[in-house]
This record gives structure tokens, C-alpha cells and sequence, in this order.
């Protein structure tokens, strides 16, 4: 997984549900591309396969990038009595840990204990006033770091085929401040082809925007001077399909754009505007 945009680059894989009485926990990604009418209720799945997606290289740090990678699918989600896990390819969200505290017909509530995402944090141990301009610089390209947070999450379902998720998480494990989403989904079936559209505004505390793209001024050095951002706000749409080819073997396929905030693209990290990401999967349902 890339660790400086968490917000384009956490691709996880939708699921195939049994269909319940009761609606309850569930990531967004799974919620909209099952078109509102599977909710998880007792029990999980588990997916297997393979995927390539594409991406444009949005920060100097992401050293490895390549426009075009394969990659190995897992996924699954499991839920009992209230209690869910979640990896859940396709989710921006990370991957979830949590109990859901009340539901109805149309509404959910849940609390995340774990949400785990990457991150672009540096190390705190280093000594900076020991380092040259060539040792600041290798410091400041460490992205060896994860976003570990806990908070809410509340779902409104309605017609069958809309969804509309908000979720605010602060970062436990190494203080890197708050992270919240609002997204709003739809998802329609052409015949065997199940379509969805995903529009979503995250905002980054200044807390949480200065840890993954600004550069304090004991750290600054003349290829990356210093930078202290304010909060920052992304937009971002995406498009999808799934295809049934059997029972249990599935292909998807979806478009993600994410417009970046000012406070993003003006960090000396940055390489783009915008971010987008392409990925096509075949997946075996367990």
C-alpha cells in the first residue's frame, strides 16, 4: 500500500452479502455497491483474487511509484452480534474494527475502535540538530509511519439504493489528529451489470494536514523549505461496476478523482493537483 495519500490509495474489494432482517454495521464501499438491500447482519465472507490498478504519482516521497501495478486481492468482513471487522477493498477507509450501538430500518450506528490507515509520518527519534542538509532530507522522505485512530460512524439508508455515510476518527497511536469523511452513494442494476457512483469531501485537521504534508522549521532544508498548512478539505467522485461471471467468481471494475485541497498541493511534497486511481479485479467469493 502507498503511504502518502490515504485517501486514493487504500484499494479493498466490495463483497457479495447474504441478505438479513436487520440493517447493520457496514463500510460505505460495501453498502452502496450492494445498492442498499444486503446488509450484513450475523456473519461474513471472504474474497480471494487479483487486480491491477493505475495511479498518478502525486508526492516526490511515493519513490516507488508505478503507473501500472498487479496486485494480490484480499478481502472480508465479519460480523457478530454487533461486533464487525472490515478490510474491504475498494474502502478509502482503512480497514475497521468496531461494534455497532443501535440500528433501525434506515439508520446505524457504530463505534470504531480500531480504524487503521497508512500514513507519511517521520520519525520521532531522530536527533535533527545532528543531521547535515543531505540527512535532513533522507529524513524528510521517510514515510514509515500509521494512522491508528478511533471514533463514530453513522449510515442512513433509504430507497434501496442510496446510502449516506459519516465518519469521524482521531489518531491514538501516535497523536496525528483527526480525520473525517461525509460520502453520499447510489448504485442501479442494468441487467447483470451493477453500477454505483461514490461522492465523498474528507477533511484533514491542521493537526493531522501538517504531520502528513508540512515541513517545521528546525526540519526545513533548501529542497523541502518550511511549510505549515492549515486544515485540509479533499473532494472526490467515483465510478463503478460489477459483473457477475458465476456464483461466486465476480469482476469489478471502478474510476476514482480526487481533487486536492490548496493546503495539499502547495506542501514541497506534492507532484499534482489531483489524484486518480484505476482498478480492475477478479475476485473468488468463500
Amino acid at each position: 500500500m502507498n503511504k502518502i495519500n490515504v485517501i486514493l490509495l487504500r484499494s479493498w474489494l466490495l463483497g457479495l452479502l447474504l441478505a438479513p432482517n436487520l440493517l447493520m454495521a457496514s463500510d460505505i464501499a460495501t453498502s452502496v455497491t450492494q445498492g442498499g438491500e444486503q446488509r450484513l447482519a450475523d456473519g461474513g465472507y471472504f474474497e480471494l483474487g487479483a487486480s491491477v490498478y493505475g495511479t498518478n504519482q502525486l508526492d516526490i516521497r511515493q519513490t516507488e511509484h508505478e503507473s501500472i501495478q498487479p496486485s494480490l486481492l484480499i478481502s472480508g468482513m465479519y460480523q457478530y452480534k454487533g461486533l464487525f471487522a472490515e478490510m474491504v477493498h475498494q474502502s478509502q477507509d482503512g480497514i475497521n474494527f468496531g461494534i455497532n450501538l443501535w440500528s433501525s430500518n434506515n439508520w446505524s450506528l457504530d463505534l470504531l475502535a480500531v480504524n487503521y490507515q497508512g500514513s507519511a509520518g517521520r520519525s520521532e527519534n531522530t536527533e535533527l540538530s545532528q543531521l547535515d542538509e543531505d540527512g535532513r532530507n533522507a529524513y524528510l522522505m521517510e514515510t514509515d509511519s500509521i494512522f491508528i485512530g478511533a471514533g463514530f460512524r453513522v449510515t442512513r439508508y433509504w430507497d434501496d439504493h442510496y446510502v449516506f455515510q459519516y465518519r469521524i476518527v482521531s489518531d491514538y497511536f501516535d497523536d496525528q489528529g483527526i480525520s473525517t469523511t461525509a460520502r453520499l452513494g447510489k448504485s442501479w442494476q442494468v441487467r447483470n451489470w451493477n453500477f454505483h457512483a461514490l461522492a465523498s469531501i474528507e477533511y484533514a485537521s491542521t493537526k493531522l494536514s501538517r504531520n502528513l504534508f508540512g515541513v517545521e522549521s528546525m526540519e526545513a532544508t533548501e529542497l523541502f523549505p518550511e511549510y505549515r498548512p492549515s486544515s485540509a478539505v479533499t473532494y472526490g467522485m467515483e465510478l463503478g461496476v460489477a459483473y457477475p461471471l458465476s456464483e461466486k467468481l465476480v469482476f469489478r471494475t471502478v474510476y476514482r478523482l480526487n481533487v486536492l485541497s490548496k493546503e495539499i498541493t502547495a506542501s514541497p511534497f506534492n507532484q499534482a493537483d489531483y489524484g486518480s486511481f484505476f482498478n480492475a479485479s477478479f475476485s473468488y467469493v468463500f
